[in-house]
């Protein structure tokens, strides 16, 4: 028996999409099979990093959606820009994983700027251009919206890589997503009547013995601890005598 979100079960799906895998910048509307993967990073870049490495074991160049707007990580740290290079050595893609729960409904003119602005902010931190962004948690109505009248920026919510299906299901390409550590759309294992997918994987969910969500979330939270702890270590020098209290 596999555990769910382990990195074997990794395996087998990639294994099973492997031969339809394409980059957004490989597709049109004339394509008739493909498989986007694509990874949301929420809570940890160290995660990126180690599905990179599998991504990159199957031969596979997957895009790596990253947040300048918060708090669980800085991608402008040495220590994270450091893994965002070596994700990008690996061959694979870095875009803009764009937060825009801070814009009005409605107002394009500040989610416009608002891209710009955070996409500037991850081309200073990879010293690369940024051709790509998916929305972090995306309303409703910016889903329906056609950014190519604004940006030059692949979205990897329109078409032909997504279909914003409000009722019913979608035609042509189907979106699968781990998010919350469940599989809202069914498992990709499990889908058979499509030949077009898009595949959301978020690292943060996945480990070498995969388990639950209160033990996963767990996880995180203990490796996040010891990163903060080991950067006090290493910038404040009584640190260690108070460090026997926590």
């Amino acid at each position: 028996m596999i555990e769910e979100f382990s990195y074997t079960e990794y395996r087998r799906i990639l294994e099973r999409f492997q031969p339809k895998m394409k980059d957004f910048q490989d597709i049109d509307c004339s394509t008739s099979e493909f498989c986007i993967l694509r990874h949301d990073v929420e809570f940890s870049i160290e995660r990126a990093l180690k599905m990179a490495k599998i991504d990159n074991e199957y031969g596979i160049r997957s895009s790596f959606f990253v947040q300048v707007l918060n708090t669980a990580y800085n991608p402008l740290s040495v220590f994270n820009n450091k893994l965002l290079k070596q994700i990008e050595s690996l061959g694979h893609y870095i875009g803009l994983h764009f937060y825009v729960s801070n814009i009005e409904e409605g107002d394009v003119i500040t989610l416009q700027q608002e891209l710009i602005r955070q996409t500037e902010i991850l081309q200073a931190c990879v010293d690369k251009k940024i051709d790509r962004f998916s929305y972090h948690r995306p309303p409703k109505w910016t889903l329906k919206l056609d950014t190519s009248k604004f940006s030059e920026l692949i979205n990897a919510y329109s078409y032909p890589y997504f279909e914003f299906i409000e009722n019913g299901l979608p035609s042509k390409v189907k979106y699968i997503a781990d998010s919350n550590h469940r599989w809202n759309y069914d498992h990709p294992l499990n889908i058979k009547n499509y030949r077009c997918f898009q595949l959301l994987i978020h690292p943060d969910e996945w480990s070498i013995s995969g388990g639950d969500a209160v033990q996963n979330f767990s996880d995180i939270i203990n490796e996040a601890r010891e990163r903060f702890i080991h950067n006090i270590d290493s910038e404040y020098k009584t640190f260690a005598e108070i460090r026997k209290f926590l």
